[in-house]
């Protein structure tokens, strides 16, 4: 049988893509330093291991103190250093299946970072990314108006989109116990591929950050401010700003045990009634958020969330997290399924040398309908209608594995998801999406059919398949990059609906380089 493939593309897409590849020798999305975001790497293995017990569960790392993810700052301390580096990814190939058309996307950009006697940290970069991206992702730039972990989609034409990434930061530290920074840029708060906390499936944001060490405590102060398009604004010019205020309190119990507590708030930078900017009540770095939430009113939306991970082996890990948005434990005891009970988990496990250079991840992930939101949409736990924990919302379930093996210049990684979710969907006839929690950036109030019967899954049950498979192999002659083919099929199913895709694509890239996350 032949398979006949009628791949249409733009002159302005092949214009884009040739941009991207001519500019790879100087051009960068943000450095994957500091983030271990690669699962069984060398250093990932490096730093879960039992002998190494720094606070890696709060991403990005702290310049100067985790020596182990900055290379540069691992170099002699007396000296004052500058680099300039290029990041860089880029793809192209074709998508099938459901509809035939070519693709080339990916990120370009640059960044500088300097460092002085590993007390100032200076760095900043900006990419270009975008291109003509598979019809998953253009579905959700043209509807919810996000370019998948870049920021606001900018349409060029049908499925041919760009974001504008920037990031960077200034740091300073005051001896062995404070670290003081403030940027834009990414966080991760977590163990797992995915977090339920803060993750970095969303755009950049500015931060101020305050971390303080003490025995075998880090205590972790983020203040960000936040971008909201819920209402479908077209221009960048018309977002709504929000802020959220997050701390986390880790303890490193043991080399093989830690647990952080962590508490989040968000509020709205106006309303009808007042302008509040940043509030004054949440700048206490020390505070609990709760409390100042009552004392003005309760307009807030706070969240509380802990985690723990444990090193049963040097080759094996267990961890997991538990995120507390509402819960009242008379309504959960009657077992009526109240919508205020929002609450999710997490549980998986990290396992190294399966045998010989083989690395497996298998994670599960489930949170309740209504998790995230609030009544004023504004104030939903995110940033440019992305999410800023997990990538599917709230009301899934979702479990993924990871394989990856390795040898010298020579890399294979498989992974296979599998989730089961529900959406909003018009069930009554009246012309209406009827809000059955799926959609974090809708707000809580009016939930279908009452406050009552709110079961998982509810809603338009969809379930996804998801999986690739990645061979690349790393170039001598261009130092730290590597070529690399990748085939993806994805299989989206409701009782309505199939969507298939399937696409294979080949590109290079810096390795290590903090890819936007897709695998949804």
């Amino acid at each position: 049988m032949k398979l006949r493939l009628r791949h249409k593309i733009s002159i302005s897409s092949a214009w884009t893509f040739a941009f991207l590849l001519a500019a790879l020798a100087c051009w960068s999305q943000q450095s994957g330093e500091g983030f271990y975001r690669q699962f069984g790497d060398s250093l990932d293995r490096l730093l879960n291991s039992k002998k190494i017990s720094i606070h890696s569960n709060i991403q990005p790392a702290i310049q100067g103190y985790d020596t182990l993810v900055y290379s540069f700052s691992s170099q002699d301390k007396n000296v004052t250093g500058i680099r300039i580096t290029s990041v860089y990814s880029v793809q192209g190939g074709f998508q099938a299946l459901d509809s035939s058309k070519a693709l080339g996307y990916g990120f370009v950009g640059a960044e500088a970072r300097w460092s002085k006697n590993n007390k100032w940290f200076i760095h900043g970069g900006y990419s270009l990314t975008g291109g003509q991206i598979p019809s998953y992702l253009s579905q959700l730039a043209s509807g919810q108006r996000f370019l998948a972990g870049s920021g606001f989609a900018i349409n060029d034409q049908k499925e041919l989109y760009h974001a504008h990434y920037a990031y960077g930061s200034a740091a300073y530290n005051r001896g062995k116990h404070f670290h003081f920074e403030i940027g834009k840029g990414k966080h991760f708060w977590g163990d797992g591929h995915r977090s339920l906390v803060l993750s970095d499936n969303a755009s950049s944001f500015p931060y101020a950050r305050i971390t303080t060490n003490v025995w075998k405590l880090r205590y972790t102060n983020l203040w960000i401010q936040l971008r909201d398009n819920s209402f479908g604004q077209v221009s960048m010019r018309d977002l709504r700003t929000k802020y959220a205020a997050l701390h986390a309190l880790s303890l490193n119990a043991t080399n093989k045990f830690n647990i952080t507590i962590y508490e989040m708030v968000v509020w709205q930078d106006s309303d009808t009634m007042s302008r509040r900017t940043l509030d004054i009540g949440y700048l206490n770095p020390i505070i609990f958020y709760r409390p100042v939430e009552y004392a003005i009113g309760s307009p807030d939306n706070v969240i509380l969330a802990m985690s723990m991970r444990y090193k049963a082996h040097k080759n094996f890990q267990v961890y997991g997290q538990f995120v507390l948005d509402e819960f009242n434990l008379t309504q959960f005891l009657k077992r009526q399924n109240w919508w205020g009970n929002k609450f999710g988990g997490q549980f998986g496990f990290r396992w190294f040398n399966v045998t010989q250079g083989l690395s497996w991840q298998s994670e599960a992930n489930i949170s309740r309908p209504f998790i995230y939101t609030h009544g004023s949409s504004v104030q939903a736990w995110t940033h440019f209608n992305q999410a800023l924990a997990h990538p599917l919302g709230a009301n899934f379930f979702e479990w993924v594995n990871k394989w990856r093996y390795e040898k010298p210049q020579l890399r294979i990684e498989a992974q296979l998801n599998y989730a089961i979710y529900g959406r909003d969907y018009d069930s009554d006839g009246d012309g209406n999406l009827d809000n059955f929690g799926g959609n974090i950036n809708r707000s809580y109030r009016n939930p279908f059919d009452g406050a009552f019967g709110h079961p998982m899954f509810q809603g338009q049950r969809t379930s996804l398949l998801f999986g690739s498979i990645m061979l690349s192999r790393t170039l001598q002659k261009l130092p730290m990059s590597e070529v690399f083919i990748q085939y993806t099929h994805r299989i989206e199913h409701t009782q309505q609906f199939d969507n298939t895709n399937g696409f294979i694509t080949a590109g290079i890239r810096l390795r290590g380089v903090l890819e936007p996350v897709r695998d949804y």
